[in-house]
């Protein structure tokens, strides 16, 4: 079995750089470290930690464990701070966390003082799908949901979804755009693992081999910049255009035969109790898309 406190310390060392500077951050010996860091080896069959110049770097093993290593720590924090009633975390996507959740945890809060703080968690989809699987987060806020068991998930909202291009582009003044026109611009892509190839599937009939493919960009930030530097056009949650549309530094065109919107996931534990702040939030989240 792995001793949480021998991986408290190996990360430290690691951390810190040297066992005896390991040793001061917490507050122990500098031969308890060593016993714990030999120990935590003995277990796991590695060695994990070389000695360089005067420096602790991690073997080949040990870079592998790091990161389980952390998320170990992590959950164990997150595991004391739910039997003692104190902190609530919530995971979203980039979009959500970013454009859509600040206001809703700040009226949340207001209205659950007994909750304690409130940790917000932003990262792609997968990433945060992967937290909550983890038990890092209580809830997550996500652009899909693949069903996967042991969750529960609930559609809370519904997003607008528009085409956006720069001012200056030969759609900014058409009442109406089609599927055939959206076909032949190279299509701006942001985050990977939003769901958005899905929706042009289901509610265009249009295939990711059908698109013409632009510039793949890794946030809903840098793909603003791109279309408005006339690299291409793309598709976004209209809450994360909203300032930019309103002065007029992008262009939504309309799309023939009605708008698109991508339906907005709360997904928690179903071991999640009734009266927890996890489906509290969640029925909290539910009230206001009303």
């Amino acid at each position: 079995m792995i001793d949480l406190e021998q991986v408290r310390t190996f990360v430290a060392v690691i951390e810190a750089g040297s066992f005896q500077n390991a040793a001061t951050r917490l507050g122990i010996a500098q031969p308890t470290v060593s016993q714990h860091v030999r120990k935590l080896e003995e277990t796991l069959g590695r060695r994990l930690i070389e000695r360089a110049r005067a420096q602790a770097v991690p073997t080949v093993p040990g870079a592998r464990l790091l990161p389980f290593a952390r998320t170990l720590l992590r959950v164990a924090e997150r595991a004391e701070a739910s039997l003692s009633g104190g902190g609530f975390a919530i995971g979203a996507s980039s979009n959500i966390g970013v454009y859509l959740l600040q206001p809703l945890a700040s009226a949340f809060r207001s209205n659950a003082a007994d909750l304690g703080p409130i940790d917000i968690r932003i990262g792609s989809n997968p990433e945060t799908a992967k937290r909550l699987e983890e038990a890092e987060i209580d809830i997550a806020l996500m652009e899909w949901w693949d069903d996967r068991p042991g969750f529960d998930a609930a559609i809370w909202r519904e997003e607008p979804v528009v085409v956006i291009v720069p001012p200056g582009h030969r759609w900014a003044h058409r009442r109406w755009i089609d599927r055939t026109m959206l076909m032949e611009e190279p299509l701006i892509g942001g985050e990977p693992g939003t769901g958005t190839a899905r929706l042009l599937q289901e509610r265009l009939g249009i295939a990711a081999d059908q698109l013409k493919a632009g510039l793949q960009l890794g946030s809903t930030e840098a793909v603003k910049q791109a279309v408005r530097a006339g690299l291409g056009v793309s598709v976004a949650l209209a809450s994360a255009v909203h300032d930019e549309l309103a002065a007029g530094r992008l262009v939504a065109p309309r799309l023939r035969g009605g708008g698109l919107a991508k339906r907005l996931y709360s997904v928690v534990p179903d071991h999640a109790p009734a009266r927890g702040p996890a489906r509290r939030f969640a029925a909290f989240l539910h009230e206001k898309a009303v």
